[in-house]
Formats: structure tokens, sequence, C-alpha cells
């Protein structure tokens, strides 16, 4: 069975993703069939967060499929190169959007702050590692990767492929430019 499929059939794990990682597969995020990627490839929603924002699937195929993130006030970034990888990225990072936005001070500076809103996200969710580990065994997902590192390595793959180009030929900033300078590893 598929990770959505396993998410779909179990509600108390859906509403689980839902609050505290604010992961909602009933609001996927609608875009126009006149906006498309850069690359040609397909786009599709599946799934989005309470603010608006969505994650597609980009490309043929299934859950193996990059995932791109659109904020509903156009931020747009790749932010996993998988469902599973998705899935890992937002239970154990909730706060990783605030990580992505501080890419120019490194990825030490985007693990300190993500320490900080851990710290944060712990004084509103006391059951948060409660909550983390029922999610990563009931979809078998290993939270102890380095899921920053595989975030800003995603983020950076996001041109020229994953640019989201509107019908007027205007094309979305990626979050990460490709050329940033910054890589994973620093």
């Amino acid at each position: 069975m598929s990770l959505l499929q396993r998410i779909k059939h179990d509600p108390e794990l859906a509403d689980l993703l839902i609050h505290p990682f604010d992961f909602d597969l009933n609001r996927p995020y609608w875009v126009g069939e006149d906006e498309t990627l850069r690359s040609g490839q397909r786009k599709e929603p599946f799934a989005g967060t309470a603010s608006g924002d969505g994650y597609f699937f980009c490309g043929a195929g299934g859950e193996e499929r990059p995932v791109l993130y659109l904020s509903s006030d156009g931020m747009t970034s790749l932010v996993a190169e998988n469902l599973p990888d998705l899935l890992t990225l937002v239970v154990a990072a909730p706060w990783w959007l605030d990580c992505l936005t501080s890419w120019r001070r490194g990825p030490d500076a985007m693990r300190a702050i993500s320490g900080e809103c851990r710290a944060e996200f712990v004084e509103d969710c006391p059951d948060l590692e409660e909550c983390q580990g029922r999610i990563a065994t009931a979809l078998d997902l290993d939270l102890g990767v380095d899921v920053i590192a595989r975030l800003l390595s995603a983020a950076r793959r996001t041109d020229p492929d994953f640019i989201l180009v509107h019908s007027e030929g205007h094309e979305l900033e990626p979050l990460v430019p490709a050329d940033s300078g910054i890589s994973s590893a620093q």
C-alpha cells in the first residue's frame, strides 16, 4: 500500500499529520491549467496546509516523483526528492519553511534556526516527540536523517526544470537560486 493510501485509510494518522504537522491531503492547492513547469512536466497537487500553501508531484509516476512547494503568496521551491522525503521533512521539522527562507545564512545557520524553532514548537506542542514517533513508526520514516541538508539540496535543484510559469510567461522565483553558491555540505 502506498504512503498516501496508508494515510487516507487511517483517519487517526491523517489527523495527526494535520495537527501538529500542517500536512493535509484534503487541502490540495489549486493551480490553474495555464500554469506549467518550465520543463513541461506535469504537476499534480496532492496536499496542502491550513494557510493555503500546497505540495505538488512533478512529472510522471507515483510517490517517487520530486515534490514542489508553492505558498499562497507565490514562494516556490522543490522541497523533497519524493514523498517519503517530504513526509520525513514535515514530521522531523514542521518549521522547515523558516529554515529554507534563511538559506542565505548557510546550512549551519539553518540548523541553528531549526533548533530555535523546535524549542518554540515544543512550547506549543509538548507532545511533539510522541507525535513524531507515532507517525515515523506508522509510515516507516527515518527521522534521524539530516532533513535540512536534504531540503537545501532539493531546493537548489528547483531551477531550471521546476520553475512555475504562468501563461503570460511570468516565472515565479525559486526560494533558493541554483547559483546560490551554498552547498548542503557547508
